[in-house]
């Protein structure tokens, strides 16, 4: 029984980000917000710097500033986070001050792709561009920089509630990335939000394409409402 459930926990988990993957960020954003009432998007100054999209549930890693901290002790704590996470997950790491330390670099993202992790999400900088880049593995962060961030931070939260681009990011939320930036949905409502951003997907689709057939917004609003109306 003990390898039956991670097994169910996992194709559910596929599952639902298979869903997801058909619906953008703005769109995800929109109804989580709708739904909650609360920004789920994160700070435009963190954007995607390598691979594609990001589609699945975070795990996370809180990063304090301790210029007297192990730098060992910091690589050991996201080693273990990451060779402990389930494939499929997104690992969510942030930095509490200065952000121009680089997080994970091409040793933690080559990790992550071979244990089939989702991606990486940084409120700080991450660097080896050119190998992230050859790695193809999705990485969003503010930029990047030379300096690691072994010897300055350590690692104060191991998948606990963190603090990441403007908004709190729970263990098991559900982070939602593209080339607009980051969406983060509550673990608890992320169903509820599937359905409402196919909705909103699905009707921005419709009337972009009588924008582009009537040339007017106006007229195809019109056209939209009238078809519905036969309906």
């Amino acid at each position: 029984m003990t390898s039956i459930r991670p097994l169910f926990t996992l194709l559910f988990v596929s599952a639902l980000c298979a869903q997801t993957l058909e619906f953008t960020s703005g769109s995800v954003a929109d109804a989580t917000q709708q739904l909650t009432g609360c920004p789920a998007h994160m700070t435009n100054e963190i954007h995607r710097i390598a691979g594609g999209r990001v589609v699945g549930p975070a795990i996370t890693l809180g990063l304090v500033r301790d210029d007297q901290a192990s730098g060992m002790e910091a690589a050991l704590a996201a080693i273990k986070l990451i060779e402990s996470a389930p494939a499929g997950s997104v690992v969510v790491a942030a930095l509490d001050s200065e952000k121009s330390f680089a997080v994970f670099g091409s040793t933690y993202t080559a990790l992550a792709k071979a244990r089939r992790l989702a991606g990486f999400v940084v409120d700080g900088s991450v660097r080896d561009i050119p190998d992230l880049n050859r790695l193809a593995f999705p990485v969003l962060a503010r930029g990047a920089t030379p300096g690691s961030a072994a010897s300055h931070y350590r690692a104060a939260i191991i998948n606990g509630p963190v603090q990441c681009g403007g908004i709190e990011v729970k263990p098991g939320d559900y982070v939602v990335a593209d080339e607009d930036g980051v969406t983060v949905v509550p673990k608890d409502r992320y169903q509820e939000v599937l359905v409402v951003a196919g909705k909103l997907q699905s009707e921005k689709h419709e009337i972009l394409r009588l924008i582009e057939k009537t040339g007017s917004y106006t007229e195809a609003l019109h056209e939209r409402n009238a078809a519905r109306q036969q309906q």
